[in-house]
């Protein structure tokens, strides 16, 4: 499950394998019901569409950065189920400063070194490690209680591995609590990507599927 969360894109164009693997290990710790009230928490605030999680997020971010963002609302739900093994828990003070300074950070266009050197290394590094592709930092503390602060990454390719920008750019940060809509800031360059049309059908779209 950790590695899924960590290379979504290795597994699958959607979101299925993570749902059927956070499903499976809810079965197995005996935590069916709260899967369950996890889904029913994406619902409530809209973070899950007709076309799940992925859906929700085509409004924010372009086509080829939803992948490793869609994980990180699994991942979420993983940390707040205890399942989550972090690569770097963020002391209660950092986390707190992180929180408090994000917002206006994201005022100027950042790239992923840029969130490294200011940031530190991630609590989950969603994606590849290659520098010129999309990804998702998580951070958070070991804490249950607390979010995921996801910072969204992107890049496009005007040839083959060849990215337009020297390396990814910061779009987007999920940083609110609250409806899925309002959880985030973007940078000047988010909010010139276009946004992806949803695909039309998901196979894991009813609203408790995940608990068949």
């Amino acid at each position: 499950m950790n590695h899924v969360l960590r290379r979504p894109g290795m597994f699958g164009r959607d979101e299925i394998p993570e749902s059927l693997l956070l499903e499976a290990m809810a079965a197995v710790d005996g935590s069916l019901e709260r899967w369950q009230a996890e889904c029913d928490r994406l619902h409530e605030s809209h973070a899950f569409t007709a076309t799940g999680v992925m859906g929700a997020y085509s409004d924010i971010l372009p086509a080829d950065a939803l992948r490793e963002a869609t994980a990180s609302v699994y991942a979420e739900i993983a940390h707040r189920l205890g399942w989550l093994e972090l690569d770097r828990a963020l002391s209660a003070a950092e986390f707190q400063r992180l929180r408090g300074d994000i917002g206006g950070w994201v005022m100027q266009d950042r790239t992923l070194s840029e969130v490294i050197e200011t940031f530190g290394p991630p609590s989950l590094w969603i994606g590849g490690t290659n520098p010129y592709f999309p990804k998702t930092l998580a951070y958070t503390t070991a804490d249950h209680d607390d979010d995921l602060i996801c910072l969204h990454l992107w890049n496009a390719f005007a040839a083959r591995l060849r990215g337009v920008h020297p390396e990814a750019v910061l779009l987007a940060v999920r940083h609110r609590p609250g409806p899925f809509p309002d959880a985030f800031s973007f940078t000047p360059e988010g909010t010139s990507r276009p946004t992806t049309p949803p695909a039309t059908t998901n196979p894991r779209t009813r609203r408790n599927s995940q608990t068949t």
